[in-house]
């Protein structure tokens, strides 16, 4: 039986575990979906977020230790010949990450994403005609993730934005946190009305044209954990129409 104590339960959401008590082989499998998401590897072109993935692949190889040796060495390690260890560094580690081999392949051969458009929204542009300060983020920020398809502003100024890619999607939040997510690794996503209940328009193509903000879209890990969320930044049409590009490029990655 797993711990219940407040230090394992920062350590599962370290792991990306947000709720409730979680069993050995969830412990495990959010360790490797953690150690996947965050090599350092996926990030050797993109400059700003490696320090980033560097210090998310720290945390975790130090949540799952810790986690396994407070419950006295009952968590059993994900793959025997795995050797992360927090004192390592990405590097020395690397040839442990599993899964390293397959994730690289997979990325090969770009994905066919769709077509998209926001009919005109304010702070939304579709490639190639991108403003200066859109092209200076997605020089700045896109790095493996192939061509940039659009990019939605949702701060102003860029401060805040949604960068939709061939291969993935990176976003800057509020606190100026920088996050990556391949499509491959999107998991549930979904329109929710502001009360709470599940939006009628989830199944529909919308179009950006509503101003006022009811719905919010809830982006999704493939581990169960809330990737990005936009609300009031954006017209409730933009969001629909990332949802339906977010969907099809979703199922364009599966293998």
């Amino acid at each position: 039986m797993s711990c219940d104590c407040g230090q394992c339960r920062e350590h599962y959401k370290t792991l990306g575990i947000a709720f409730g008590i979680p069993s050995e082989p969830e412990i495990q499998e959010a360790y490797r979906e953690g150690i996947k998401q965050w090599h350092p590897d996926l990030y050797e072109n993109f400059a700003t977020l490696r320090a980033d993935a560097e210090e998310h692949f720290k945390q975790i190889q130090i949540a799952y230790r810790e986690i396994k040796e407070h419950n006295g060495g009952a968590v059993d390690s994900p793959r025997e010949s795995t050797k992360e260890s927090p004192r390592e560094s990405p590097r020395e580690s690397q040839s442990d990450y599993p899964g390293e081999s397959s994730a690289r392949s997979t990325y090969q051969r770009p994905p066919e994403t769709p077509d998209l458009s926001f009919g005109g929204a304010r702070g939304c542009f579709v490639g190639p005609n991108f403003p200066p300060a859109a092209e200076e983020i997605i020089s700045r920020y896109l790095g493996k993730l192939g061509a940039a398809r659009a990019i939605v502003d949702l701060g102003g100024s860029f401060n805040q934005f949604v960068l939709l890619a061939q291969l993935g999607i990176v976003v800057r939040d509020a606190r100026n946190i920088v996050s990556l997510l391949w499509y491959k690794d999107l998991g549930d996503m979904n329109l929710i009305e502001k009360h709470g209940k599940p939006s009628m328009w989830q199944s529909l193509v919308g179009g950006a044209s509503s101003s006022q903000s009811k719905i919010e879209l809830e982006i999704g890990r493939n581990n169960g954990s809330l990737f990005f969320s936009i609300s009031s930044q954006a017209e409730d049409g933009v969001k629909k129409v990332i949802y339906d590009f977010l969907l099809n490029a979703k199922r364009q990655a599966q293998p």
